[in-house]
């Protein structure tokens, strides 16, 4: 019986075949280790000491200055994390600051509301800002802002708390003073009234 040959096979790829060299990722302080080599020797011989490629040592050196900078541990240099419109950023973490100080609950519509009508302000084209749901995450994200739940008013005590709670322990004593209750019924009745 003949075995008819695999389509994979016939175009040369094999099933299962790993790269020879994975991509890996180096923290900041590696890649400095690596550019001090590059330049005390070359690239080449810093590459081939730290089983890197060589186009890896151009980069980092173009980099230098920023990974100076970096966290020792940071693996990637990813930019500023500000948005592209950050006067509309500024004016809405302003806006829901305000508003949740006054209580107010604000949601990612009424986010996404504000920020269209400040765009409008600043004369941005809606085909350039369209203040999607995206974008309203990653600008909360930026601003570290989170949708939150407004607490319900039975929740905190009321500033008279101490003078109704005071009130209602003397009303109980003079009704129990008032019907001779003995101390069972009183208890019994302290415990209707509360629950």
């Amino acid at each position: 019986m003949e075995r008819q040959a695999d389509p994979l096979e016939q175009s040369g790829s094999k099933v299962g075949q790993v790269n020879k060299q994975q991509r890996r990722s180096y923290d900041a302080n590696f890649k400095m280790m690596v550019i001090n080599e590059a330049e005390s020797s070359n690239n080449c011989r810093a590459a081939k000491k730290y089983d890197i490629t060589e186009c890896n040592v151009r980069r980092w050196r173009a980099q230098k200055d920023h990974l100076k900078n970096a966290n020792s541990q940071r693996k990637a240099n990813r930019g500023l994390q500000s948005g592209r419109f950050q006067e509309i950023d500024r004016r809405v973490r302003e806006y829901v600051t305000e508003k949740r100080n006054d209580g107010m609950p604000i949601t990612r519509a009424v986010i996404q509301l504000k920020a269209l009508e400040i765009a409008k302000d600043l004369n941005i084209p809606p085909t350039e800002f369209k203040a999607s749901f995206g974008w309203c995450r990653r600008m909360m994200r930026r601003n570290g802002l989170s949708l939150r739940r407004r607490t319900s008013l039975a929740q905190r005590l009321p500033s008279d708390f101490r003078e109704k709670l005071l009130s209602y322990q003397r009303y109980v004593i003079k009704l129990r003073k008032k019907h001779s209750y003995p101390w069972i019924r009183w208890a019994m009745l302290i415990k209707r009234l509360c629950f």
